[in-house]
């Protein structure tokens, strides 16, 4: 904890002094264990919960029962049929006007039909069907790196916001310390003004001050729920509130070229890849169209009206061949070679997005890393000048503008550093989740003890 101008209290044995003093230790954050869920907590919960991510599923799922589909077009299938019919005439004439026996009938026509058939249709040739499975296929694998790249967004989404949370929250813990401290000194100006030290211009301005850091308050408060809404409509976690607020590492990043190299494996690219394969597939199944086609068919057949076979049951054994000329044909062709065209121009400019994100990102850590380290530099000076504002106005010296100068500079410097600790730790997972790596590997200065 901040022990600046601690050492105040035991040189001055007045009660105002000890006051403002005390307050002033409040203005650096403690740092005791978490609170706010880890990461991965909302991560995992989003998997399954986050509306997008189900919806990408949902559509993988889809595009798996259509490629089943699409195999069972290739494979035999039977369909079997059975008929009744009431005939108000009957037809029956003996056998034996056929030169068949003189006991047996031939039944044309009987009162009530059944007739009863067993098909077996057999794809021999289909080469249309052959070239929509495999369409059907990569469309599946199409689906499925869409779900993943679907993923990787919402835990980047996640990210940014769990991230900005907790600069939120660490903002609002500041903004309300920097509040107390403003109290303190309403109180400091009115007992001096008691005591023939101070004017009533010190306590307008002090409660001045104060008014302006419940200001700070609100709109810090107001930013805490948003952003905890928002993390929940992400995820469906309820945040818990944070308690402790480290301070990123201010490590180099391995070198721009090894994290460029994963940018290709990145689910942004993959999934851009597996839409232009099946993009690929689906044009040549439109060009497959032209081909003929030849199945097979064995029929058996029930029926009591024997005609003139005197059988009521036989078979049929066909062969068909058929070849489709349609004037649509070679414009579906054309249509899919156009889409297949556009999906390779896309496949392309995924693969530059996915190296410009990763450039972006690591040239923003190096920007991050000079802003938090600049910041802290800030800090440590701005809370050297409030303890020495601090010690020269109860000692009379300085000014009340002096003080309250100093300690709102000492209330801003702490913010800057929160906001650039937590962009510098959200920009490193975002280079991570652009680049392909492993999305669980921690951020460099992230807290893994939790």
């Amino acid at each position: 904890m901040a022990t600046f101008g601690c050492d105040l209290a035991a040189r001055s044995g007045r009660h105002l002094a000890i006051g403002v003093t005390l307050a002033s230790c409040t203005l650096l954050l403690a740092r005791p264990a978490h609170a706010l869920q880890p990461l991965d907590v909302f991560v995992d919960h989003a998997r399954t919960w986050n509306p997008d991510n189900r919806s990408a599923q949902a559509t993988a799922a889809q595009r798996d029962a259509e490629a089943s589909t699409t195999t069972g077009n290739l494979l035999p299938n039977i369909q079997l049929t059975g008929t009744y019919s009431h005939n108000q005439y009957d037809v029956v004439f003996p056998a034996s006007l056929l030169g068949g026996s003189s006991t047996q009938t031939l039944t044309i026509q009987p009162f009530n039909q059944l007739d009863g058939s067993a098909v077996l249709n057999v794809p021999l040739i289909n080469v249309g069907n052959w070239e929509k499975r495999k369409a059907a296929k990569a469309t599946l694998e199409s689906a499925k790196a869409s779900a993943a790249n679907s993923a990787r967004i919402t835990r980047k989404s996640v990210t940014r916001d769990y991230f900005q949370l907790l600069g939120y929250e660490a903002v609002l813990r500041s903004a309300t310390q920097n509040l107390e401290v403003a109290r303190h000194n309403v109180k400091l100006s009115q007992d001096k003004a008691e005591s023939g030290t101070a004017s009533q211009l010190d306590i307008q301005r002090a409660l001045a001050d104060q008014a302006k850091a419940e200001q700070n308050v609100s709109a810090a408060d107001l930013n805490v729920v948003d952003a905890r809404r928002s993390l929940y409509s992400l995820t469906g976690v309820t945040p818990d509130p944070a308690t402790a607020f480290p301070e990123a590492e201010l490590t180099d990043e391995a070198p721009l070229q090894g994290w460029m190299a994963g940018a290709q494996s990145s689910p942004a690219v993959a999934n851009a890849r597996a839409h232009r394969v099946a993009a690929e597939k689906t044009a040549d199944a439109a060009g497959a169209a032209w081909w003929p086609t030849l199945t097979g068919n064995a029929t058996e057949k029930y029926t009591n009206a024997t005609a003139f076979t005197g059988h009521g049951n036989y078979y049929l054994l066909q062969l068909q061949a058929a070849w489709k000329l349609d004037a649509t044909l070679p414009s579906q062709a054309r249509a899919q070679g156009a889409a297949a065209e556009a999906a390779r121009a896309d496949e392309e400019k995924a693969r530059l997005g996915a190296e410009d994100d990763v450039y972006k990102d690591w040239q923003q850590i190096r920007a991050d890393i000079a802003s938090s380290r600049s910041a802290r530099a800030q800090v440590e000076a701005t809370k050297l000048a409030a303890s020495i504002a601090e010690d020269r106005y109860v000692n009379g010296v300085a000014t009340q503008l002096d003080l309250l100068k100093a300690r709102q500079d000492a209330f801003d410097a702490e913010v800057s550093r929160i906001q650039a600790d937590a962009d510098l730790a959200y920009a490193r997972s975002a280079l991570r989740l652009d680049s392909g790596r492993d999305s669980a590997q921690p951020a460099a200065g992230e807290d893994t003890s939790r």
